[in-house]
């Protein structure tokens, strides 16, 4: 792709701001903006982002990176369309079957997901292949013309169709495609061979569904947002972030739209891979708390590990994806009392609409960022740098009425005991992201970033004994700033299903190259340049026997000889990495994997001018605030970030301080300004 004619920008629609983050690539500077997001209409809360960052949309070049949360709404807020699902005669019950696993075993109250298709719009018709994808029985296209007349007599919008054994062969749901675009034209049809052509039925069955049901709901979010841009004399494309951390495009996420679930996480989890390059901390915990979740990402040695599998509200979905976890502990984050008298915070979020008590727009229940505000760590007069006011005695009377007084607490002691349940929140789901691994979180360092990931930076640092905490650049904004970073990027999967000593490597190499050249065929239809192509060979194995797998580089210039066996030590190498040991046993290879990216020209980024030890002139001057750990009520200093620079040291207790985030130093902590003009934390006596 082209770079732009002058600026770049990236859009990031969260629960609670929508953020925009600007690049002018001659000056190498960026400007960023933030506005409530807009839950009833989520475009005009973009177009509110856009109008304030002052973009000229003439000035944009190729297109500009959108971190979208339209699929994963509708889907938590099951606001899809009318969906119908076509099955091989006898398994249309099996997205309601599912499996006989428990993700809550020791729940006894818990209940499997509704399923999104009711059984009076799940269909059959005639046909089967076997397991090799050859036809035993051929597809009776009465039995389809009969379905597509049931289809249009129900109103249905959607189509998902999953037959036995498609992966293999998708003759069948081609031609019932077909029939389906000639009997009910209106109608959009998924194909499981076309989202998810893996084995698995189940999965790939509910991974057909859920793309069937967004589908329609995404692509008129972007028709409408395409629309409305053009009408602002934007020419350029919109690229949207995928759950994998690459790009796609505007024309591809109307119908692939199961794609973008983490379109918006995925972005931090980008920018947190540049970091790990310019600094060398090839070991980083990202830590995004934004207004309604906490969302924990890991990169080691340099990568982020890649999913083939996520589940989404439920269900499970085959989808290549980041691997993000989230729970709900962000900014918004409610505190409650249950029947016991006990405090909880979250999940419930108090949103974008009505938002905190602070915000003064009819929130009526006590949230982190109100607690924050009482106890010293937010100024009532720099939120948003003075563009938005907030009423302190709002949040105080709402904590006062909500949690001090049932608990016969002073409202300090009650927000402090909200902070720390949200932090304790956030130290278990990073601890629980690192145990699944084996990982000592001394090893790493934590990414700091949305609206309050700077405020629990420092605390963590402690309570996870960590090496160090970073803050970046636009902390509030990281996310939009880490999709300025992205690639084109798609998966192209085929299902081989066999021993490695039965496969020809002479056969195999040509399954990779005709999987490059589909590839290639969407990077063209993108306006992909041949030289910024690049493509990425792997193969998903197990040993015989095994449900899942792990997923094995392959090199296609080893020798015909040599071939299977390095694979075979590719293999045993990476489940020794995954699970510390290996075993004697043949191997097997569920599927082959061409992941085909398309690089993007990545915005060069300036360095700080240094400076000397002195920073009494970034001083802007003292303010109590109660330490969220111990309680105490301790004297701060308050900087401002942007007169810190590359050099500079600060020593706590103190604040550093910016429009959009507040970054508070411990007793006994430091930090310091990169070149990069990250904020560096570390304990004394500790780095």
């Amino acid at each position: 792709m082209t770079t732009a004619k002058r600026i770049r920008f990236s859009v990031d629609t969260g629960g609670t701001f929508t953020d925009v983050v600007v690049l002018d690539e001659e000056s190498r500077t960026f400007s960023i903006s933030k506005t409530p997001t807009t839950p009833q209409n989520v475009l005009e809360g973009l177009l509110n982002a856009i109008r304030k960052a002052r973009i000229d949309l003439t000035q944009v070049g190729r297109f500009f990176v959108y971190g979208s949360t339209t699929a994963l709404n509708a889907l938590l807020e099951r606001k899809g369309v009318k969906t119908a699902y076509i099955a091989t005669a006898g398994f249309r019950d099996v997205p309601q079957i599912g499996r006989l696993n428990r993700p809550e075993m020791y729940n006894p109250k818990y209940h499997k997901p509704r399923s999104l298709v009711p059984r009076h719009l799940r269909f059959e018709v005639l046909e089967r292949l076997n397991a090799a994808g050859e036809i035993v029985t051929p597809l009776d296209e009465a039995s389809v013309q009969q379905v597509a007349q049931r289809i249009i007599a129900n109103d249905v919008r959607a189509v998902s169709v999953c037959l036995l054994h498609a992966y293999q062969n998708p003759v069948h749901e081609l031609r019932i495609k077909a029939l389906l675009q000639r009997f009910a034209p209106d109608v959009l049809v998924t194909l499981s061979s076309e989202v998810a052509p893996e084995q698995r039925e189940f999965e790939r069955s509910t991974t057909t569904i859920l793309n069937a049901y967004l589908a329609p709901i995404v692509a008129q979010s972007l028709e409408d947002l395409e629309r409305t841009l053009r009408a602002q004399g934007y020419q350029g494309d919109i690229v949207l972030t995928k759950s994998d951390g690459g790009g796609m495009s505007a024309s591809t996420a109307k119908t692939s739209p199961i794609n973008t679930l983490l379109s918006g996480p995925a972005g931090g989890v980008i920018g947190g891979l540049y970091i790990a390059e310019v600094t060398g901390l090839s070991n980083l915990i990202t830590a995004d708390v934004g207004g309604t979740s906490f969302d924990v990402g890991v990169i080691k040695k340099g990568h982020a590990p890649v999913n083939q599998e996520l589940n989404a509200a439920g269900f499970p979905v085959l989808i290549s994806n980041l691997d993000i976890r989230t729970i709900g502990a962000g900014g918004g984050s409610i505190a409650w009392l249950d029947s016991a008298g006990a405090l909880h915070v979250g999940p419930q979020s108090a949103g974008a609409q009505p938002g905190p008590m602070c915000y003064s727009r009819g929130g009526s229940e006590p949230t982190v960022t109100d607690a924050a505000l009482i106890n010293g760590y937010i100024d009532p007069d720099y939120f948003l740098g003075g563009d938005m006011s907030v009423d302190i005695e709002n949040a105080r009377r709402g904590i006062l009425e909500r949690v001090a007084r049932p608990l016969s607490m002073q409202v300090q002691a009650a927000s402090s005991g909200i902070l720390k349940i949200a932090l304790s929140h956030m130290v278990g789901a990073v601890r629980d992201v690192l145990s699944e691994s084996g990982d000592d979180p001394r090893d790493f360092s934590l990414l700091c970033y949305g609206g309050g990931g700077p405020l629990f930076a420092a605390a963590l640092l402690d309570e996870l004994q960590l090496r160090s905490a970073l803050v970046p650049v636009v902390p509030a904004n990281f996310s939009a700033w880490g999709m300025l970073m992205i690639d084109i990027r798609h998966d192209v999967v085929e299902a081989v299903g066999r021993t490695l000593q039965s496969l020809n490597p002479a056969e195999l190499r040509r399954a990779f190259l005709k999987m490059v050249d589909t590839a290639c065929a969407q990077l063209n239809r993108e306006g992909v340049a041949e030289a910024d192509r690049l493509f990425v060979h792997r193969l998903d194995m197990r040993y015989n026997g095994q449900g899942h797998t792990v997923s094995v580089p392959f090199d296609p210039g080893v020798g015909d000889e040599q071939l299977l066996q390095a694979i075979f030590d590719k293999f045993q190498d990476t489940y020794r990495d995954v699970y510390g040991y290996t075993m004697d046993l043949a191997a097997d290879v569920v599927n082959i994997r061409v992941k085909a990216v398309g690089r993007i020209p990545k915005p060069t980024l300036r360095k700080l001018k240094s400076s000397g030890a002195d920073v009494s002139s970034a001083v802007k001057g003292r303010r109590a605030v109660v330490d969220m750990i111990d309680g105490a009520t301790i004297d701060h200093i308050v900087y401002e970030r942007d007169l810190l620079l590359a050099g500079s040291h600060v020593d706590g207790p103190a604040i550093i301080e910016e429009p959009t985030a507040v970054t508070p130093l411990r007793v006994g902590q430091k930090c310091l300004i990169d070149v990069h003009g990250n904020l560096v934390i570390t304990r004394q006596g500790n780095g």
